[in-house]
């Protein structure tokens, strides 16, 4: 009977605090001495037969051949790895795995530049993945293999998915040995289309961004092309041309992300479908810190807009040092294994001693200590005093800031920073997400980084507030009554920018005026997609008049179920909203279901609303008042309706 193998994953803690360290980690490669094998070089291989290909250089390296191996690159891969070199890389990408043992799987993929092989293979310690990238000419050009292991995919594509919508086209990013394969998305129609570019974050990313079950950046891809905007995603350097870039040693943030965003801003300038005066860059992470270094280099000022989602406010090295403080503290408050919290010690004790070295002004990029042990060393000390929000505050471009309210890489906090270096200018705009975490979905829980497994979708309203911004206009909207610090300041904001609620002649918002039936029914339309030839309802109320401008959105809410009328005929539209009425509107409306551990003691389980206030509290909706009271029969302004909704739409 043949042993069972146990896979570990990676835990999520042990994952947060390799998530966000950028480049590519390799081994030093000075002092290293050839070795020669005496063994046999494999055997020629028919240029197209890629698998068979790959399966002779996985058996050679595996079983120490590096000759065998060796011979199956091109001589472009080889300029960038000596052979004597080979082994020594090798070794460091498959050590966190052991032993290798049998292939589990084998597959082809192909882009513009690379046919790639990927492969898992059964190991020691947990499967290993590795895609190797193959030339025209059947040769092997690059190899991946991340350093961890992770189950298959499940992601699931987004409700808003709409193929009928949109086409998709490979495309190559610049040109030569690092030449990256991408993808555009462009819907279908007339064009030509505003462009958005999408930007990493960390790490040697794919084109989707792809991590567990998530594809963030394909969401956003196919929800803009919902709404008449193309989008440019492409693989980053690091991950197609992994080993190269790897093995550059003066390998900067400008040679990781910035050259090629600008490259790529370049290529959609020549592209009939895409209007060039609209062309938008949107960096999520270290991409968004990196975007006022891009918009630097775009010398020609094609980029007409720049979206900077979960971006660092400074230094990349304190971000680092936080991120590794945070993961320890978590694993902590979680009751990690001891053996668990000792490696985190001692991994956060690595990097104070290693970012010491960074800060540490006698040392530079061209005077690099012996004692620094992080990967890509240059580039951390070419990076040490950029600081995104200083270069940002001298710009001029346009800019959206997009922060997640529950992101444990990038604390919320940093848009806060944005906005006190940014105060001087009027042309950026700041969207905050109460529950989104640093992968672009929703988590209605506490986050731990266990969210990190669970398939979901970028929000759709996430995406319509990216398409709001670039065709409607780079100015925010903004009201004499309602102050940042008003308690629904975010909420209300969402809901005028998205049209589902309007502001007063005079400027005003007036947030803390009951919400009448008629206005409560306008706002859930809206939210929930009417549309006035959708209305087939032609129910009469004897108070609501043909041309009265409330009554579609009240039939429209009637054909669904969600509202309805008095048995006399009336409709009452003036009257004042309840918030158990509320909550009632927005569980039906939204089909929000749940039951609390917890009832408000003004809610017995008798009461008619009962089922609906469970729902939205559960939901994450309602939190009730401090006392522990819902208080049912008090009527809903407008401030805590715009919240109710944001909050439904954000679920």
């Amino acid at each position: 009977m043949k042993k069972k193998i146990k896979w570990k994953k990676a835990a999520p803690a042990l994952l947060a605090a390799a998530i966000g360290t950028s480049g590519v980690m390799m081994p030093e490669t000075s002092g290293l001495v050839a070795v020669a094998h005496a063994e046999e070089p494999a055997p020629t291989i028919a240029p197209m037969n890629y698998e068979q290909a790959a399966s002779t250089f996985m058996t050679a390296a595996s079983k120490g051949n590096w000759e065998g191996a060796y011979a199956l690159f091109n001589e472009t891969l080889k300029k960038h790895v000596p052979a004597e070199v080979f082994q020594k890389v090798w070794e460091a990408k498959t050590a966190p795995f052991g032993k290798l043992g049998k292939p589990l799987s084998i597959k082809r993929e192909t882009n513009s530049v690379h046919t790639n092989v990927v492969m898992t293979y059964e190991a020691e310690k947990f499967p290993m993945d590795i895609t190797i990238n193959f030339d025209k000419d059947g040769n092997i050009d690059d190899f991946y293999i991340p350093f961890y292991y992770t189950p298959a995919s499940q992601y699931k594509e987004p409700p808003y998915e709409k193929k009928e919508n949109y086409v998709e086209k490979d495309i190559t990013i610049g040109e030569g040995e690092l030449a990256l394969p991408g993808t555009l998305t462009i819907p279908k129609g007339e064009g030509p289309f505003p462009v958005v570019v999408l930007v990493h974050g960390s790490g040697p990313n794919d084109k989707d961004e792809s991590l567990y079950s998530m594809k963030p950046f394909r969401d956003i891809a196919v929800g803009l092309a919902n709404r008449n905007i193309a989008v440019l995603r492409y693989e980053k350097v690091t991950r197609e041309h992994h080993i190269k870039s790897g093995m550059n040693q003066k390998l900067t943030i400008q040679e990781e992300t910035i050259n090629d965003a600008v490259k790529a801003v370049h290529l959609l300038q020549t592209l009939p479908q895409i209007d060039k005066n609209q062309m938008y860059v949107l960096g999520h992470s270290q991409g968004g810190y990196a975007l006022p270094r891009i918009l630097e280099a775009d010398h020609e000022h094609q980029i007409a807009g720049g979206i900077v989602v979960s971006g660092p406010s400074g230094k990349f090295q304190d971000l680092m040092l936080w991120q590794q403080q945070d993961a320890l503290e978590r694993a902590q408050e979680q009751g990690a294994p001891s053996e668990q919290l000792e490696a985190l010690k001692a991994n956060l004790a690595f990097w104070e001693q290693q970012i010491a070295l960074i800060n540490d002004p006698k040392y530079s990029k061209d005077h690099i200590p012996k004692e620094f042990r992080l990967p890509n060393a240059y580039w951390w000390y070419e990076l040490r005093d950029y600081v995104p929000t200083q270069l940002a505050a001298k710009q001029k471009v346009p800019l959206l800031m997009m922060q997640g309210g529950k992101d444990l890489q990038v604390a919320p906090s940093h848009i806060n920073e944005w906005k006190a270096a940014l105060a001087n200018r009027d042309n950026v705009t700041y969207k905050q997400y109460p529950n989104l975490i640093h992968l672009l979905v929703n988590y209605a829980g506490e986050p731990d980084y266990s969210e990190y497994a669970i398939p979901a979708n970028v929000p759709e309203n996430f995406i319509q507030h990216i398409a709001n911004w670039i065709k409607g206009g780079k100015r925010p909207v903004s009201f004499s009554d309602v102050k940042e610090e008003f308690w629904a300041y975010e909420e209300i904001q969402f809901a005028a920018e998205e049209g589902y609620v309007n502001g007063y002649p005079d400027g005003t918002f007036q947030p803390n005026q009951n919400v009448t039936r008629a206005q409560a029914a306008k706002l859930i339309a809206n939210a929930i997609g009417f549309k006035e030839e959708k209305v087939t309802d032609q129910t009469a109320f004897t108070d609501i008049p043909e041309d009265n401008e409330f009554l579609p959105y009240v039939r429209f809410l009637k054909q669904k179920g969600i509202m309805s009328g008095y048995k006399d005929g009336t409709f009452k539209p003036e009257e004042k909203l309840t918030r158990a009425q509320m909550a009632k509107l927005v569980a039906m409306a939204f089909q929000l279901k749940g039951h609390s551990a917890k009832p408000f003691k003004d809610v017995p389980n008798g009461h008619w609303a009962a089922d609906y206030i469970d729902a939205l509290t559960v939901n994450g909706i309602a939190t009730g008042k401090p006392d522990g009271t819902f208080a049912p029969n008090e009527k809903v302004t407008r401030a805590q309706a715009a919240a109710f909704l944001y909050r439904a739409l954000q679920h």
